[in-house]
């Protein structure tokens, strides 16, 4: 699926690609003309080029659009019958991209561009994914979105039940709270916010908590990778802060910290 010609550059099939160059941090990519820019390292890359080959997904919605050569990126891999993308604040170039890429291989239709929307604004991914996907289920969620907690909750009890049985949702970029023990680092990003790990958590207790909710989750340094059990949610009133028992939520207590005992 990809070819790549250097650490940072491939293709996918004649489109070509600029992944985030190793070792940066932040920044971008000096783009050649024709070339599309994803925000993420390589390996983040063909962690996802994997993802689509195991999954073969024909309905997608990615949270976070950025310059937006990951939406190109996911309609070129994965020729989706529909992928919606959505963001609060799109980089207008990459807008422009999108849709001239879409053009460009008469994906008009299969691409779908939703600007300024909330990933935390619950009625309105309904009403998206409605005017996207109908009633079709969805096959994998992309959040590469806030990074934050609670707006990342917020699409994960929206459309997490939407998810087919067996499809999978992503959460990009949880551990920005956490640096490694004795490194000089800082204790890590966003002191005031809540950690995404709190998140993971949760996913974890609602596991036995409601069978058959979630059958795997996959932790890894960049992403969480969740796939969808067969268990009946309603995309209404779903909260995954409340898919444990009792017991589970106190070890997410302030007062559950086991370094404070003993």
């Amino acid at each position: 699926m990809l070819d790549w010609k250097s650490d940072d550059e491939f293709t996918v099939g004649e489109t070509r690609f600029r992944a985030l160059p190793p070792d940066v941090l932040g920044g971008g990519a000096d783009l050649r003309e024709g070339e599309y820019f994803v925000f993420k390292p390589r390996p983040m890359v063909e962690r996802h080029a994997a993802l689509l080959e195991e999954l073969r997904p024909k309905h997608i919605v990615e949270l976070g659009f950025f310059k937006g050569g990951s939406t190109v990126f996911f309609a070129a891999a994965a020729r989706p019958e529909r992928l919606a993308v959505l963001d609060l604040a799109p980089v207008q170039e990459g807008m422009d991209a999108v849709r001239a890429f879409a053009e460009a291989n008469g994906l008009e239709d299969v691409v779908r561009t939703y600007p300024e929307v909330d990933q935390a604004d619950r009625d309105r991914l309904a009403e998206l994914v409605a005017d996207a996907f109908g009633e079709e289920s969805l096959d994998l969620v992309v959040d590469d979105c806030s990074h934050f907690y609670e707006p990342t909750r917020a699409s994960f009890n929206e459309l997490f039940p939407r998810l087919r049985p067996g499809g999978v949702y992503v959460i990009e970029d949880w551990r920005w709270a956490h640096t490694p023990l004795g490194s000089d680092a800082p204790e890590g990003f966003y002191p005031d916010r809540v950690p995404m790990t709190r998140l993971l958590f949760e996913l974890i207790l609602g596991m036995p908590g409601i069978p058959d909710l979630i059958t795997e989750i996959t932790i890894e340094p960049d992403m969480a990778i969740v796939t969808r059990g067969e268990a009946e949610i309603d995309p209404g009133s779903f909260e995954i802060a409340n898919a444990s028992n009792p017991r589970g939520r106190t070890l997410l207590a302030p007062d559950s910290d086991p370094s404070q005992t003993g």
